[in-house]
């Protein structure tokens, strides 16, 4: 577990619904970076609270992830151009096959002949 006094200085929201966090701690030691180092890119809990805390705070279960697959998240980030490009919802199917042949035929033409 990884437990540090933080300002919690700033956010971002991301195409895919999700949000970016950002932290900051005062000084810390050599040991308390290599456990951030240790657990970067992994998946768990973050908690932050301004100051009081108890334990019924902290969550019993582990975190679900629930990670979109490569195909969802191209789903997803292609609805999104098609809502940018003024494409209406009911014909969001068919601009997203047309979108997914053109990808299809370009990663063809770079195959082996």
């Amino acid at each position: 577990m990884i437990k540090f006094p933080a300002y919690f200085t700033g956010f971002s929201s991301k195409a895919d619904g999700s949000a970016g966090l950002r932290f900051s701690t005062q000084e810390i030691t050599p040991d308390e970076f290599a456990e951030l180092k240790r657990n970067l890119n992994t998946f768990g809990w973050l908690l932050f609270q301004e100051n009081n805390y108890s334990i019924n705070d902290l969550p019993e279960e582990d975190a679900d992830e629930d990670i979109k697959s490569p195909s969802k998240r191209l789903r997803a980030v292609i609805y999104i151009l098609s809502q940018q490009e003024g494409i209406p919802k009911d014909q969001f199917e068919s601009y997203y096959r047309e979108k997914m042949e053109k990808l299809i035929e370009w990663v063809k033409g770079k195959l082996d002949k």
